[in-house]
């Protein structure tokens, strides 16, 4: 696991920002050194860059959407690598769209997470949460066991490295997580359990810790992941010299636990075993060997900081430039193509809508005489016109206000109560005012576009309760008269009203909402889904609506009954409401 790593290497990466501004002087002289001087050999990270660059390339050129998106998150972790997190994190927004549309949920959540890393690093930990959450919220709507054990360590060693709460509170829930990867044939996760239950009671517990590590060696050597050995054997030696016990925390070490180059990508491994030794000299009273490897330590630090520094200056470089210039210019190219494809569609209405013209321009002349007639009778018809706007406008602006003012007073109340009955009652005041503010922007005041009707009240619904939510219409294009249109609008609001306040909680980071209507020949059809998790609320109780004193399900249920209509509440993945009845101009006029 990636997260796993030492706090060493988080201090280190944590400075890199800092030398931002001079790595871009430093671009110029890189460039000026490769065309000039040329190179043998590029640096390790370099290389992987160019790899996954003419992977990335590749897979746009040949239009593969999964392997786009493995080039995008290739591209964002050498950038997390060489410590550029809001680089990093803008090619992982690039691969979440195309891991959603083609189901990849494992790694669309991944992809959240490894965000949450680099924002962890960054020291943003409002946004750290937001991420963690939405992983978490894509693994458990998928049911990704993996996923979710991926993020209680992540959660655990957030918890205690930058929260810096308690190891027991950190470590909450350890026991129901085993059982959890148990349960879900998940036994090869103990060796990451286990080895960060070691890593946050190393500290305070090495007793403890020492038992957890040793756990978590038995499951690497079950599942042959002995290449974890060295980082586990020096944590293992660092508890031992810690609790007197010296002599078995240098046969841990061993002779084969050598320093590689000081290129070598496991370089936190030496920080490990330098931290290790120190606390054996400690153990043993040598304080001579103690300072001079507290003195090899911080040297091995100022070792790192420069490795770091250097890796930075090159992800400047002209090769880092052309990598993203050049991918950058592939997706244009692509683009380009599909912009060629819809200008000939463009072209030919072009053409169309210039014979409209001038058919129209014809027309214009034709009817001329016909305008001058029109306008005797428009100045007949002015005068009441305006009388008739200023009376609306002034309802219109009756209701907006006293829907504001009940916003500002929701906003200074504390009692939830108090403050959702006055959202709900804003929520109704703003049906009326949607009707009032079509009927003054309609130039007949007698006839109200139902599919506009609607989505102002879905939209302004959502500004009252500061929910984003997807929406989905599928609206005859039609009016209605503005008796049905009122009908309609409260039994909407109050579903909305419900949804906001019950289906969009913590596990639902994607709310949905569809609206669906059609009149025709007399048969109305009105239909509302959620994608709501609470299938335990009231309203789907037997009995609920005989005996239930909710205002909310009474108005549904009395407009309704004035239209003889049939409606029904289903729990089918959210909440689905569906009314259907025969209807005519007389329905609706005691509303």
């Amino acid at each position: 696991m990636e997260i796993r790593s030492r706090n060493i290497s988080i201090f280190v990466v944590n400075n890199r920002l800092q030398y931002n501004m001079k790595s871009i002087a430093l671009v110029f002289l890189c460039v000026f050194a490769v065309s000039s001087f040329g190179q043998s050999k590029l640096p390790l990270e370099l290389e992987r860059k160019r790899d996954v660059y003419n992977f990335l390339t590749k897979a746009i050129t040949d239009q593969d959407s999964l392997k786009m998106a493995e080039g995008y998150y290739q591209m964002g972790k050498n950038e997390a690598g060489l410590g550029n997190y809001i680089f990093s994190n803008a090619w992982y927004r690039k691969a979440i769209p195309i891991y959603r549309e083609l189901n990849e949920h494992f790694d669309y959540g991944r992809m959240y997470q490894r965000m949450a890393e680099n924002e962890a690093v960054k020291k943003d930990f409002k946004q750290t949460i937001v991420y963690a959450d939405s992983a978490l919220g894509i693994f458990k709507r998928y049911g990704l066991a993996k996923g979710i054990i991926s993020s209680y360590l992540f959660k655990v060693a957030f918890n205690y490295e930058h929260l810096k709460k308690s190891p027991e509170e950190s470590l909450r829930n350890f026991d129901e997580m085993l059982a959890f990867a148990k349960n879900n044939d998940l036994e090869i996760e103990y060796i990451f359990l286990y080895r960060i239950k070691g890593n946050i009671l190393k500290d305070s517990n090495p007793k403890a810790a020492l038992e957890s590590y040793e756990r978590s060696k038995v499951y690497m050597k079950k599942y042959n992941y002995e290449r974890l050995y060295n980082g586990l054997h020096a944590s293992m030696a660092e508890c031992y010299a810690r609790i007197g016990q010296p002599e078995k925390a240098r046969a841990l070490l061993g002779k084969n636990f050598l320093a590689k180059s000081k290129n070598d990508q496991f370089i936190t491994y030496r920080v490990e075993r330098n931290l290790a030794e120190i606390e054996i000299f400690k153990a043993e009273k040598n304080w001579q060997m103690a300072y001079e490897k507290l003195a090899e330590y911080a040297k091995l630090q100022n070792e790192i900081h420069v490795a770091e520094e250097s890796d930075l200056a090159l992800n400047l470089s002209s090769l880092d430039i052309a990598a993203v210039s050049k991918s950058q210019e592939r997706e244009l190219l692509l683009q380009a193509q599909v912009l060629k494809t819809n200008n000939r569609l463009f072209y030919v209405l072009y053409t169309v809508g210039t014979l409209i013209l001038m058919l129209g321009f014809i027309l214009f002349l034709i009817n001329k005489k016909n305008r001058k007639l029109a306008k005797k009778y428009f100045k007949l018809s002015h005068k009441n016109e305006l009388l008739i706007k200023e009376q609306s406008h002034r309802v219109k602006n009756n209701l907006q206000l006293i829907s504001s003012l009940i916003g500002l007073q929701v906003n200074r109340i504390k009692n939830p109560d108090l403050k959702e009955a006055l959202e709900e009652m804003q929520g109704r005041i703003t049906v009326m005012s949607v009707l009032q503010q079509m009927f003054y922007n309609a130039n007949d005041s007698t006839e109200i576009k139902v599919d506009d009707f609607f989505q102002q009240i879905v939209e302004k619904t959502e500004i009252i309760f500061r929910i984003p939510i997807e929406k989905s219409y599928a609206i005859q294009n039609i009016t209605i008269d503005p008796n049905l249109a009122l009908h309609l609008g409260i039994i909407l609001n109050e579903l909305l009203t419900n949804s906001f306040k019950y289906a969009f909680g913590f596990d639902n980071p994607n709310p949905q909402v569809q609206v669906v209507f059609s009149l025709i020949d007399a048969e109305l059809s009105f239909k509302y889904n959620d994608n709501g998790k609470n299938s335990n609320l009231l309203i789907f109780e037997k009995d609920f609506y005989t005996n239930s004193k909710s205002f909310g399900l009474s108005l549904i249920s009395l407009k309704s009954m004035e239209l003889h209509a049939d409606f029904k509440f289903e729990y089918d993945n959210g909440l689905k409401f569906t009314l259907n009845c025969v209807y005519n101009e007389t329905k609706g006029a005691n509303s």
